[in-house]
């Protein structure tokens, strides 16, 4: 949606990164700032689907690329020099691996840093796990994926929880790594305009991708309709 204040920001640390063999797809569903005119002044190839939720957003981006890799990430995410080498290198040394992701560090919040901090520790022991505890605890904010294996899933389906979900997936068909050496920066903008209580309570849907028996449990499920309500909100806060 309207991204054109942290849109640049991204494509400035990809532009900075040292492995360059890739390509950019915006999938924009209706913004009505200049979140378009930015990706194209950085080359980025966009689809406008107006009104397009995010997921079946992620879902044509997809289908557009043409590389083997997917990487899938948010507007307001920013990658540390090197990372796309990192990743490139893991695929290829590891041919049995089909998707990675790694933790999501906000910037300029103490408050959010910790809160990021722990949460992102439970998805690294979950991922360590011997199977069936093992969780593959995922987020579009950074989460790559052989094309291949993200075609075999069906896409992300239509859910507020569906990069959760689809990690659960791919857990399920061959090996994943959660690496907590490969992460990206994301921006503190939710945390910071929701407050504590109201952000940890819209999100406490991410229960399910450590414990999938919660899916079933009536309060969960009332609980992603009213965050899926306001989900698409959360996309434009400043």
């Amino acid at each position: 949606m309207n991204e054109e204040k942290n849109i640049g920001n991204l494509f400035r640390s990809l532009k900075n990164q040292t492995w360059h063999n890739f390509e950019i797809i915006v999938v924009d569903g209706g913004s009505t700032d200049r979140t378009v005119e930015i990706a194209k002044d950085y080359q980025a190839k966009v689809v406008v689907e107006n009104g397009c939720p995010e997921f079946p957003s992620r879902n044509i981006g997809a289908k557009r690329a043409k590389g083997e890799i997917l990487l899938f990430i948010c507007a307001d995410v920013m990658f540390p020099e090197g990372l796309l080498e990192k990743i490139h290198h893991k695929f290829e040394v590891d041919q049995e691996l089909i998707a990675l992701t790694g933790p999501d560090k906000p910037q300029n919040s103490l408050l959010v840093e910790v809160e990021y901090g722990a949460y992102n520790f439970v998805r690294y022991l979950f991922s360590a796990l011997p199977r069936p505890l093992k969780k593959f605890s995922t987020s579009t904010n950074f989460l790559a994926i052989r094309k291949k294996h993200f075609e075999k899933t069906g896409g992300f389906i239509s859910d507020i929880n569906a990069d959760g979900i689809m990690g659960n997936q791919l857990s399920e068909m061959g090996q994943v790594k959660f690496c907590p050496n490969m992460y990206v920066f994301i921006s503190p903008r939710r945390f910071t305009n929701m407050g504590f209580f109201n952000f940890n309570l819209h999100y406490l849907y991410v229960l399910e991708n450590f414990f999938p028996f919660l899916s079933r449990a009536s309060f969960l499920k009332k609980l992603k309709q009213k965050s899926g309500a306001m989900h698409g909100k959360l996309h434009e806060l400043p």
